[in-house]
C-alpha cells in the first residue's frame, strides 16, 4: 500500500488510511493524510464506500470481500467509489469470476484494472470529470 499511497500523494491526491484497531502488527504508512480507524469490518466497509476511489491490491479474503462490496455498490449506488484493481494478479482472478459466476460485460465495465500505481492515479485523476454515473442499476 505504501507504493500506491506515495504515488497518490505525489500526484496531489488525499490519502486516507483505513487501519483496523485489531491489526496491531501493521503500521499505517507515512503518506496517509488521515487515518480512519475501525473496530469492525462493517465500520471499515462504510469508510471504503465513502471514498472517491478504492484501489484493491493483492491481498487475501478481506481484500476480496472489500472489492466485492465496492463492486456491488457500483451496480446500484450513484455515489459508489471507483474500483481499481492494481497488479498483474487481478486479471486471472477477474477472468475466473466472470467465467464461473453470473457476471457479464456490464458488470466488468464498472471496474478498472491497472498495471501500476501511476496508471491507477491517472485513472482516478481522469475520473473526476465523470465521477458520478447515472443509470448504473443492475442490482
Amino acid at each position: 500500500m505504501g507504493v500506491v499511497s506515495r504515488a497518490a500523494a505525489g500526484a496531489g491526491g488525499k490519502v486516507a488510511g483505513l487501519p483496523m484497531r485489531g491489526w496491531t502488527h501493521l503500521t499505517p504508512n507515512q503518506w496517509c493524510d488521515e487515518l480512519r480507524w475501525s473496530d469492525t469490518y462493517p465500520e471499515r466497509f462504510a469508510h471504503l464506500l465513502a471514498a472517491d476511489a478504492m484501489i484493491a491490491l493483492d491481498g487475501g479474503i478481506g481484500t476480496l470481500a472489500e472489492a466485492a462490496i465496492a463492486w456491488a455498490s457500483l451496480q446500484t449506488e450513484p455515489e459508489a467509489p471507483d474500483l481499481i484493481f492494481l497488479g498483474e494478479g487481478w486479471g486471472p482472478v477477474l477472468d475466473a469470476v466472470a467465467g464461473h459466476l453470473v457476471i457479464d460485460d456490464r458488470d466488468m465495465a464498472h471496474v478498472t484494472v491497472c498495471a501500476g500505481p501511476e496508471e491507477a492515479i491517472a485513472h482516478i485523476a481522469g475520473a473526476d470529470g465523470r465521477r458520478r454515473r447515472a443509470g448504473r442499476s443492475r442490482g
